[in-house]
């Protein structure tokens, strides 16, 4: 009995050690919001790239309040501007290198209230893709019903001393009573 679970056991670790561990990869979303504009307004957000990679930037005016007359963005880095510059929203994908690149949007909500409401997203793609390991999920489910069968081998082996020594050792101790006469 014990020859054919150990068999089972080794067959299961051998499959799992066989099978390819993949890797996900995944866009880092930079900055993702939506915000207002009162009256004539600017704003500027910074932030560092380490790897070469693509930056897709997307901006709309919401309607909601006034509209947003001259919404515009444009990536700068230390160097000057960088890339296209995106009048009146939309979506832009630009190639960028590693440094720190600045962020700028402005517009102006000129109407009956005075307030606009706008919506940026920038995500970033590497152009290498950074391979984010994940476990060996088959790795750790034969592991953990290793250790479901162990520990109900062991409750079946104790049930079994337990009435083994029940057997053979009577409640009322006649066993031992005759043994010392």
């Amino acid at each position: 009995m014990q020859l054919r679970h150990l068999l089972a056991v080794t067959t299961l670790l051998l499959c799992a050690g066989l099978m390819p561990v993949g890797s996900a990869r995944a866009a880092t979303v930079l900055y993702d919001s939506a915000g207002f504009i009162r009256g004539s307004q600017s704003f500027v957000d910074s932030f560092n790239i380490t790897t070469p990679g693509t930056l897709t930037i997307s901006l709309s005016d919401v309607p909601w309040l006034d509209t947003i007359a001259g919404l515009n963005f444009f990536l700068t880095s230390a160097s000057g501007v960088f890339g296209p510059s995106m009048s009146g929203g939309g979506t832009e994908s630009i190639q960028v290198g590693p440094g720190t690149m600045y962020a700028h949007w402005v517009g102006n909500a000129n109407g009956s209230y005075g307030v606009g409401v706008f919506a940026l997203k920038m995500t970033f793609q590497p152009g290498v893709p950074t391979a984010v390991p994940l476990p060996g999920a088959l790795v750790l489910l034969l592991s953990g019903l290793g250790l479901l069968f162990a520990s109900r081998w062991r409750r079946a082996a104790a049930f079994a001393v337990a009435l083994a020594w029940a057997w053979y050792v009577p409640a009322d101790g006649a066993r031992d009573s005759a043994a010392s006469a």
